[in-house]
């Protein structure tokens, strides 16, 4: 499934529209589908409908009638006065206005702040089309915006969205002034790429897309969301086939106070089927490292900093490199060695660390590279800060990926994969208990691992990203996310990748 930009939504939707459906038929399609929606929540008390003058306010004013219809309790309430809102209703919301019979109307700036603060706490249903995915967290919001969105916010009602909770940005899931929280948001016929950003996952609530119609099918249109049916993993064991054929991962990781890190992403390796891993370790804490490592890896130490003659001298298929390594020696000449080289590589942690600085060397590899950065460590490599990454994360991510000809894992709640094409995905699986000391590190090695198996470094990383996610997932409908670690991550892997 595609995730859109506003500004592509809108296009697809002038695509329709020129193709022989009425703009009207549209915003009828989603009004129905969303009332649908909202009368799945049972409840016996009013639902008001926060209705903007725009087209996501005629989706309201289509939920507040057929609603009504349907014998609810709906009152419809628009922030400017009367006047104002007849001199700035678009063709569509006039048209769905007029269409209006028997809902009340409660206009706040003829009835006052107060007053409509009043029905919003009494509310036991809210639905918001107030602003749609048009608003843009660079301007200002309307008075009384910020304060009708901040009642909604401390109401005890059952907050649900249009297509997107207003205040977001639905490009990059930035906040300005205030933004409605919802329960549940009803998304028309794609998700917007600022629901899966930033602030986004946290007002959307639940996400349902209901489709009114909209071809979304756009060749130039490269972002989408990671579902299980496109990843291809785990892969078809032979019967006739023996350890090597399955991959060999070489971890070069972990350092004084950082052995923990090694050991997690060899775990991950083995645990996604690698067939052998061997960790390489300093070797002043070569004893630590050996005593918790799992009992199927190699354990092999260097002295004071890896040589390329060192890594040499161990066939592998695959290297991960940087879990746990530290800063306080210069690994970068190593790094542009191996770049140089022949065999494939993922890069994260400490590893992206040393690697800021040769960047030059990262285009001019041949080498396939898997980089899985934090935004911190992006924002490091694109020489800027984590506010301004965030401005455009999605761009940002696909843009370096190209660029560098690399398959970039940007990690989050919706970790991006983008691949050295540009094309990028939004993974569907994880929750915020994977927020947690260790989880990258498994993650890398999974990443390693299955691209031991599977030979495709983007097919390894949308693999690695998804089962990491739905792991996290299986523990936490068990066990909750307070209590989930990296080692849960890891004990979980058995019952989902399968």
């Amino acid at each position: 499934m595609k995730a859109v930009t506003p500004k592509q939504m809108a296009e697809l939707d002038k695509k329709t529209i020129a193709a022989g459906t009425p703009s009207d038929e549209l915003m009828e399609r989603a009004g129905e589908a969303a009332a649908k929606e909202i009368l799945k929540k049972k409840s016996k008390g009013k639902i008001l409908v926060l209705s903007g003058t725009g087209n996501n306010g005629g989706d309201g004013q289509v939920i507040a009638r057929l609603l009504k219809q349907d014998g609810k309790d709906v009152t419809l309430m628009f922030p400017p006065t009367e006047k104002e809102c007849r001199d700035h209703f678009t063709e569509d919301s006039k048209r769905n206005f007029d269409r209006l019979k028997d809902v009340p109307i409660i206009y706040v700036g003829d009835a006052g702040l107060e007053s409509a603060k009043k029905e919003i706490s009494e509310a036991s249903v809210i639905v918001d089309s107030l602003l749609g995915t048009g608003y843009d967290t660079d301007r200002p919001l309307r008075e009384p915006l910020p304060e009708l969105i901040d009642a909604v916010n401390e109401s005890p009602a059952y907050v649900v969205a249009v297509d997107i909770p207003s205040g977001l940005n639905g490009t990059n899931g930035q906040v300005g002034q205030a933004a409605v929280r919802a329960d549940k948001t009803v998304i028309i016929q794609a998700p917007k790429t600022g629901e899966m950003l930033g602030d986004g996952p946290d007002c959307t609530g639940k996400p349902v897309i209901v489709d009114i119609g909209i071809d979304t099918d756009d060749p130039d249109i490269h972002t989408e969301l990671l579902e299980q049916k496109e990843v291809g993993f785990p892969v078809q064991r032979k019967k006739n086939s023996h350890k090597y054929t399955y991959g060999r991962v070489l971890v070069v990781a972990g350092s004084k106070g950082m052995t923990g890190a090694g050991a997690m992403a060899v775990s991950g390796a083995i645990l996604s089927g690698a067939g052998l891993v061997t960790a390489f370790v300093p070797e002043e804490v070569y004893p630590i490292a050996a005593s918790i490592m799992p009992h199927e890896a190699m354990v092999k130490p260097y002295n004071y900093i890896v040589r390329p003659e060192d890594l040499a001298q161990i066939r592998t298929d695959m290297i991960l490199f940087g879990p746990g390594l530290g800063r306080h020696m210069d690994y970068s000449g190593l790094l542009s060695t191996l770049m140089s080289g022949k065999i494939p590589l993922v890069i994260d942690a400490d590893g992206l660390w040393h690697m800021r600085n040769i960047l030059g060397d990262l285009k001019a590899s041949k080498v396939p590279v898997v980089l899985t950065p934090h935004a911190g460590e992006f924002a490091m490599l694109l020489d800027t800060t984590v506010p301004d990454l965030m401005k455009a994360p999605a761009d940002k991510t696909a843009a370096f990926a190209k660029e560098y000809g690399v398959t970039v894992v940007m990690k989050g709640y919706h970790t991006m994969i983008a691949d050295p094409d540009g094309s990028l995905w939004f993974n569907t699986t994880g929750n915020p208990g994977m927020a947690t000391a260790g989880a990258g590190d498994v993650l890398a090695g999974m990443i390693a691992g299955i691209a031991a198996q599977t030979h495709d470094l983007t097919k390894a990383a949308k693999a690695g990203v998804f089962y990491h996610g739905l792991a996290g997932d299986w523990y936490a409908a068990r066990y909750g996310e307070t209590t989930l670690t990296a080692g849960s991550i890891l004990d979980s892997l058995k019952y989902v990748l399968k």
